[in-house]
């Protein structure tokens, strides 16, 4: 049965450069990239901060992303700007995301830390595969969160997503920085709560005092950036209990 809402999105680079051009603008190093295995990745701004993150996966000339679906706009916008210097050039995926917990043939592709396989087809198990990615702490960013958190303030650096031994890429400056000097003060938390869900970007607050930020949602479990792991806390009157 397909889910109600598509929550991610495929983006393709196809051209003789794709995974050149890329390596210079994500967070992994595409170096390991692989036709079936998906490589968690994140996408910078200048600041180091994540516009988007996810998988990629494929060739040499066609790489596919898979994001969320509501910053594909906003990667439009900070890569298009280079794109007009590449061989390659950046479509929307035409096939559908189909998300499930075997492969189901042999073009499918692991998503590691998941559980899940990613296959071409009919949008399927977005919301399955969401809840999945917040149980095992993968923060796929999402519009209300974008360019606002270095990618270890979100976890990122703990699935994989980021190379420290890679050549340079954009915001590159700015996050091996932080993490060579100690300066990220926030990160992930894990939090389970009952009744209505809190929504990312939503204010975690202790004691009337804000401490952090919702970045993800899931079935019961939500994932934020906080400065410290008080608990309970509440976000959007949602009462939250540090899960840790």
């Amino acid at each position: 049965m397909a889910s109600a809402v598509k929550h991610f999105a495929g983006l393709d680079f196809i051209g003789p450069d794709a995974s050149t051009f890329l390596q210079g603008y994500l967070t992994a190093d595409l170096d390991a990239l692989q036709p079936h295995q998906g490589l968690p990745m994140a996408l910078c701004n200048i600041k180091g901060r994540a516009v988007a993150s996810g998988w990629a996966f494929g060739e040499a000339d066609h790489v596919r992303l898979v994001v969320h679906a509501s910053v594909v706009a906003d990667i439009h916008g900070e890569l298009g700007k280079y794109l007009v210097f590449a061989k390659s050039k950046l479509a929307p995926a035409e096939d559908g995301l189909h998300f499930a917990q075997e492969p189901l043939g042999p073009e499918a592709v692991a998503l590691p830390g998941t559980g899940y396989w990613l296959h071409t087809g009919a949008d399927e198990g977005h919301d399955d595969f969401a809840n999945a990615c917040v149980e095992a702490g993968f923060v796929v960013v999402a519009k209300p969160v974008s360019q606002t958190f270095l990618p270890q303030m979100i976890g990122l650096t703990d699935v994989g997503a980021v190379s420290f031994s890679k050549g340079c890429y954009l915001g590159q400056e700015v996050v091996a920085r932080a993490q060579h000097r100690g300066e990220v003060k926030r990160k992930l938390r894990r939090y389970r709560f009952g009744g209505p869900p809190p929504a990312a970007g939503d204010d975690v607050l202790h004691d009337g005092a804000k401490v952090g930020t919702v970045t993800a949602v899931g079935a019961g479990v939500a994932l934020a950036c906080t400065r410290s792991g008080a608990s309970p806390a509440t976000a959007s009157g949602v009462s939250l209990l540090s899960a840790d």
